[in-house]
C-alpha cells in the first residue's frame, strides 16, 4: 500500500463544512458510538449495499471504523472512496498491520476463491478497481494510520461484489485470523 504524509483530514472527528461549490460535508462523526447517524450520510442513499458495508464495519464488536465516504456516477464509472482505520481498543499488532491491509485482503481472496483461473481473474479485477493509500491520522488524540480506499468501476454489480468480500474480510476473516 502506498503511503503519504497527508491525505485530506488528519484529525477525527472533524467539523462539517460547506464547500465552495455548495456541496455539504457533514463532518466526521463516530458511527460506532452513534450508529443512527448513518442516515446523515446523504451520499449513500442510492446505494444500499454501500450503506450495508459501512454499517457492518462500524458494528459495536468490530476492529475497524469508518470516517468518511463518497460515491457517485461519472459516466461511465461509479466511483468514490471510503476512509477507515482500526479502533482505539485493538492491539498494537493490529494498528501496525493496517498498513498491510491490502496485502492481507488479496491473500484472503486467494483462499476464498478456489479455482485458479477464476481466482486470478477476480483478484486482477479487484486490484484494478481499488486503490489503497495509507496516511497518518489522529483519533481522539491518539496516532493511527488511516486507509483511504478509492474505487472506480464500470459495473455496480462488480463493485458490490468486491465490497461484499471486503466486508467479510474486515468483519469476520481478519478478526478471526489475526493474533490479537
Amino acid at each position: 500500500m502506498d503511503k503519504t504524509e497527508r491525505h485530506n483530514f488528519t484529525k477525527f472527528p472533524y467539523r462539517s463544512q460547506i464547500r465552495e461549490n455548495g456541496d455539504i460535508n457533514n463532518g466526521g462523526f463516530d458511527l460506532v458510538q452513534y450508529p443512527e447517524k448513518i442516515h446523515d450520510i446523504n451520499e449513500i442513499n442510492e446505494y444500499p449495499w454501500f450503506r450495508d458495508f459501512i454499517t457492518s464495519i462500524n458494528k459495536k464488536d468490530g476492529l475497524f471504523m469508518t470516517f468518511g465516504c463518497a460515491i457517485g456516477h461519472d459516466e461511465p464509472f461509479l466511483h468514490g472512496y471510503i476512509d477507515l482505520s482500526c479502533r482505539h481498543n485493538v492491539s498494537e499488532r493490529i494498528k501496525k498491520e493496517i498498513d498491510n491491509l491490502d496485502v492481507n485482503f488479496y491473500e484472503y481472496l486467494s483462499q476464498a476463491i478456489p479455482d485458479g483461473e477464476t481466482r486470478q481473474q477476480a483478484t486482477q479485477y479487484i486490484q484494478s478497481i481499488l486503490l489503497w493509500l495509507s496516511s497518518p491520522l489522529e483519533i481522539y488524540g491518539e496516532s493511527y494510520s488511516k486507509v483511504n480506499l478509492t474505487f472506480r468501476a464500470r459495473q455496480e454489480d462488480g463493485l458490490k461484489w468486491a465490497f461484499d468480500h471486503l466486508s467479510y474480510f474486515l468483519t469476520e476473516y481478519f478478526p478471526k485470523n489475526e493474533v490479537l
